[in-house]
């Protein structure tokens, strides 16, 4: 059937709905559409262009570059043709790359533009024993580069070639449809790379579809609906809650004009569904919070009050309780006249159901956006699980849990709390790593996720942190340092932050400042500063940071609350190897950087005089110095 394979649904949806919008990318301020039958065309030309350039059977072939047409194109071309293909996150180093391309095999590579191509071209003599040809489909500034490069081909160039084979070969994605085996791998995903380099999930066309069937059951998509591409292609979100469901329902999947425009793009295009990781949604309510503390008396009087409100009415109902008629109706009267225009104006106002997934969030962030009236529900899952194993239901959302199994999938914890999963959307293994995938499953047959949790007398699921990540004080206090963080980075004025403290007395942190909202904080009272190294030093920074770690930490146990912290003299960073491309804090790693700083936590310090080493986009690197204070809380 052609409902069981991706390519099939590709061809399903071209037959039954040839000249309705599949895809529309905003170029130069407007909204250029793409029909089903113009998708399905060039998926089937991409696939046979890649067969006259020699790409074969089993080959594999690797996309780099940011969300754009091209990118689908190119996967599903590949599928088409036979391959295998995965992603690569576009802020990569070149180094990453290499990494990613040599263990992946990928003969062919797709990139996006002078910039991708530049990195190749730095890491050239390491990967060209492997890489055969790499299709660039944005060649501005790039004319001379092809005549000196022979590998180089343009992605217009291998549309038009096998736009001519198609002439050859009659219905030649249909019949591809036909033959593929819904249990072969459909592509490769990076899992998150938080405790070493990543490992490629191999997922299969039946993963895939299963997962967002089961998904399907529980959240309601139409065809025709709304979608943005907002998050990294190369993440299993994006990939499941976008990519397949639009393949799924025949939904309009919209990709912005440049990473940089997707806040304009969002308000403009007004989507029915949206979906982010937890520094999406933390980033909106810093942006809203940064906005209200800059505006004026009457418009901040207005805002507290409606969200005070609000929050009042939603706590109270996520509990069960009757808000009471009087919060009802002023709640309402709030929402018409302050939180739905707010809404609007972020770009949500028509989201009918939103979802955060990808690492955990903080309850305060999730209460927040439902006071603003979104229909908001966490998932968890993770690439090996296909991105989901469980959900909120709509009539039983509850902000501390990842809400409970999707139907066809089992859900345990194994003696030791590690969350355990079974059903058909867990993955075929990881790419040349037998090993690691033995070692994935237990003997029943249950993926291993390495995340602690349990079950509420409720149903839901639980999630501690990753169970290697949950510490233990010197008196045998155990906690979640993840649970910590999330709450810390609700505060407009906290991008990140590492929780300190195991086999430790106490509870310790390392703090990165949000540069916008710190700088206008501090321009607003007259505080002068020149750079993120000086405006994080600044002793009335440190007083703002500690007010708002006291006061977020009053709500946990006195002996985990956070003791004292330092805030760094840079953001943490993908290039400098202390976030994962999806900005998951690589804890391990971090400890090691830092351990020096960490120390002097310990040894009632003041301060600490930090010598790093940091890395840029380009590769180069250079050592980092200066004094960070240490205070206490």
């Amino acid at each position: 059937m052609l409902e069981d394979t991706l390519i099939g649904l590709i061809v399903r949806n071209a037959e039954e709905m040839p000249d309705e919008v599949a895809i529309r990318e905003k170029r130069y301020g407007v909204w250029s559409p793409m029909t089903w039958r113009q998708f399905s065309d060039k998926v089937q030309a991409f696939a046979l262009g890649l067969k006259a350039l020699g790409f074969k059977t089993g080959d594999n072939l690797a996309i780099i570059g940011d969300n754009k047409p091209e990118w689908i194109v190119a996967e599903f071309g590949c599928m088409a043709a036979g391959g295998l293909p995965t992603g690569a996150y576009p802020d990569s180093m070149a180094e990453e790359m290499a990494y990613l391309i040599l263990y992946a095999d990928a003969r062919f590579l797709v990139v996006r533009d002078q910039e991708q191509v530049d990195k190749i071209l730095a890491i050239w003599e390491g990967v060209r024993k492997t890489v055969e040809k790499v299709i660039v489909w944005d060649s501005r500034g790039m004319s001379h580069y092809y005549d000196k490069h022979p590998f180089l081909e343009r992605f217009e160039a291998i549309i038009a070639t096998g736009a001519k084979e198609a002439l050859h070969h009659e219905d030649y994605l249909v019949k591809t449809a036909q033959a593929i085996d819904p249990l072969e791998p459909a592509m490769m995903l990076t899992t998150s790379g938080t405790t070493a380099k990543p490992k490629l999930s191999m997922l299969s066309h039946q993963n895939l579809i299963e997962a967002s069937k089961s998904y399907g059951q529980m959240v309601e998509m139409r065809r025709g609906d709304e979608l943005l591409s907002a998050a990294p292609l190369p993440w299993i979100g994006e990939q499941l809650y976008n990519v397949i469901r639009f393949l799924m329902v025949g939904a309009h999947y919209n990709f912005p004009e440049e990473t940089e425009t997707l806040r304009k793009d969002l308000l403009e295009l007004q989507p029915y569904y949206f979906g982010g990781t937890p520094i999406v949604w933390e980033f909106i309510v810093s942006t809203i919070q940064a906005a209200m503390d800059n505006a004026d008396l009457v418009k901040r009087y207005f805002y507290n009050t409606a969200i005070r409100k609000a929050l009042k009415c939603t706590e109270a109902e996520l509990a069960g309780k009757e808000p009471g008629q009087w919060n009802r109706f002023l709640y309402r009267v709030f929402d018409f006249l302050v939180l739905r225009p707010l809404k609007n104006k972020m770009g949500l106002g028509r989201v009918r159901m939103a979802v955060t997934g990808g690492g955990a969030i903080s309850p305060e962030i999730f209460k927040y956006f439902k006071a603003l009236g979104l229909d908001l529900r966490q998932v968890f899952g993770q690439s090996e699980c296909s991105g989901i194993a469980t959900t909120h239901r709509a009539d039983d959302v509850r902000p501390e849990t990842v809400g409970v199994p999707i139907p066809g999938v089992e859900v345990k914890l194994s003696e030791e709390g590690e969350i355990l999963v079974r059903g058909k959307n867990t993955h075929l293994g990881y790419y040349k790593n037998e090993a690691a995938t033995k070692a994935g499953y237990t003997e029943d047959g249950f993926l291993k996720t390495g995340d602690a949790g349990y079950f509420g007398e409720d149903g839901h699921l639980y999630v501690f942190d990753r169970a290697k990540d949950i510490m233990t004080l010197a008196d045998n206090t155990r906690f979640a340092p993840q649970d910590i963080e999330t709450r810390l980075k609700f505060s407009a004025y906290i991008h990140e932050a590492m929780v300190c403290g195991d086999k430790r007395p106490d509870v310790s942190a390392i703090v990165s400042i949000d540069l916008e909202n710190v700088g206008n904080w501090a321009k607003k009272r007259g505080i002068s500063f020149t750079t993120f190294q000086d405006l994080s030093q600044r002793p009335e920074v440190y007083e703002l940071v500690r007010s708002e770690i006291e006061r977020i930490c009053m709500r946990f146990p006195e002996n985990i609350r956070i003791k004292r912290f330092a805030i760094l003299l840079k953001e943490l960073h993908p290039d400098d190897g202390e976030l994962t491309r999806t900005r998951k804090v690589r804890r391990a790693f971090v400890n090691e950087r830092y351990h020096d700083l960490i120390e002097d936590f310990y040894q009632a310090k003041k301060a600490h005089n930090l010598d790093i080493e940091i890395r840029y986009e380009d590769g180069r690197a250079s050592s980092f110095r200066g004094t960070v204070a240490i205070m206490g809380v």
